[in-house]
């Protein structure tokens, strides 16, 4: 429905840059030497090589998305997390529902980018994750359409007017968004009232331009399955609704990667 996150390895492209720089800089002091053997020509091509490795090393370094080390380190955060879970006192239990959700998170995340970046290279790597977190009782998967959120959804049973109840939620929205196919009307409308309710609740929250989009999409598919339906009335509703969506986010977040994205959105709700 979206386009899906951007991956890209910055810093595997400026390796590259500066790899090339080095060795225009090794040819050019190398071609001022009178003599290609001179003493002095032959120490700057060490060094000029050695800074080479070194820069090809740290590239082939940067690449690593996800590692053995930072795994075992996340899965023991969740294992901790999950002990204080349990724990007795309220507080610290909501306080560790919502942390072990954002822990879910952030390790699926990188499964998604170790997966679109790399295929299945590091499939003991993701096999472990899922089978340790399923132990865990955490359910996670490394599609980001089915990414499954449990933690953030006990976190809000347990809290729902805690102080990581906007972030949870917003988590769930964003997951829902996602594994929607944007074909049932009943389930785009059930969805677009529920991101209006979390507007309406938290109208500051810092992932606002983000969740507008969202429902500006969803208005746009409901105008489109109304208007398949030969249903006008409803079609010219919901156009006006996602076109005052996206006029609202161009207006509040310009110069922002969902402006950008909600004059597509426009662009194409005035082509029709």
């Amino acid at each position: 429905r979206l386009a899906p996150d951007r991956a890209a390895t910055i810093a595997v492209a400026i390796g590259g840059l500066l790899v090339v720089g080095v060795l225009l800089l090794i040819r050019r002091s190398t071609a001022r030497q009178t003599s290609a053997f001179a003493p002095s020509a032959l120490r700057r091509d060490k060094t000029g090589a050695a800074l080479v490795f070194i820069l090809i090393a740290a590239t082939a370094q940067a690449d690593v998305i996800m590692s053995a080390q930072a795994l075992n380190a996340t899965l023991k955060t969740m294992e901790k997390l999950t002990r204080q879970a349990k724990d007795d006192a309220p507080a610290a239990r909501q306080e560790a529902l919502f942390q072990l959700g954002a822990e879910a998170d952030g390790l699926a995340s990188i499964m998604n980018l170790e997966v679109e970046s790399h295929g299945m290279q590091e499939r003991e790597l993701l096999d472990l994750a899922l089978r340790r977190t399923k132990e865990l009782g955490v359910r996670i998967a490394y599609n980001r359409e089915k990414k499954k959120g449990g933690a953030f959804a006990e976190y809000l049973k347990e809290a729902p007017r805690g102080a990581h109840a906007a972030p949870a939620e917003f988590k769930l929205l964003s997951y829902g968004f996602y594994q929607s196919s944007g074909a049932d009307i009943a389930a785009l409308g059930a969805a677009a009232a529920a991101k209006t309710r979390f507007l309406s609740r938290y109208p500051r929250f810092e992932g606002n331009a983000e969740l507008r989009l969202y429902l500006a999409v969803d208005y746009r598919d409901l105008r489109r399955r109304y208007a398949e339906a030969h249903d006008g009335a409803n079609a010219a509703k919901y156009r006006r609704l996602a076109r005052a969506e996206c006029l609202h986010i161009t207006r509040e977040y310009p110069r922002t990667e969902q402006a950008d994205t909600a004059r597509q959105l426009l662009r194409g709700l005035e082509a029709r």
